[in-house]
């Protein structure tokens, strides 16, 4: 099994006063056990830090920011050819309301041909990852 990680997930996951901090730690601690792989992207990161700072303060980003590399995640990078395609879903889907982090996920997702999602967006599943995404909340 090969995971992608998403910003919300990760925002649950390092904030214990989320309503989804325990299911996250559950789940990471599941895959993990069947010796899944878990990868996320550098503007995933970025975009995690910021949000983990307005909603837990500045000393959880901090924490997740520096525990980050003790976890087993293989981090992408955002090159720019996986910017071009982002770009062109961002385009192709106006009826959306993806962010361009989003793009560049699904865009990586699709590159890396990876089997499933950790997210609590619903925007994963109106991309095309029905039937692979685990949306944990609408």
């Amino acid at each position: 099994m090969r995971v992608f990680i998403d910003t919300g997930f990760f925002a649950a996951f390092a904030d214990t006063s989320d309503q989804f901090n325990i299911v996250a730690h559950q789940v990471i601690e599941n895959i993990l056990e069947q010796r899944g792989l878990l990868h996320t992207s550098n503007f995933v990161l970025a975009e995690t830090y910021t949000l983990i700072r307005t909603r837990a303060g500045h000393r959880c980003a901090i924490t997740f920011m520096q525990n980050f590399p003790k976890a087993n995640i293989k981090v992408f990078y955002v090159t720019r050819e996986i910017e071009e395609k982002a770009k062109a879903i961002f385009i192709k889907y106006a009826d959306k309301q993806f962010s361009f982090v989003d793009c560049t996920s699904f865009a990586l997702i699709d590159h890396h041909q990876l089997d499933h999602v950790l997210s609590f967006d619903r925007h994963f599943a109106q991309y095309r990852f029905k039937r692979t995404v685990h949306v944990l909340s609408s």
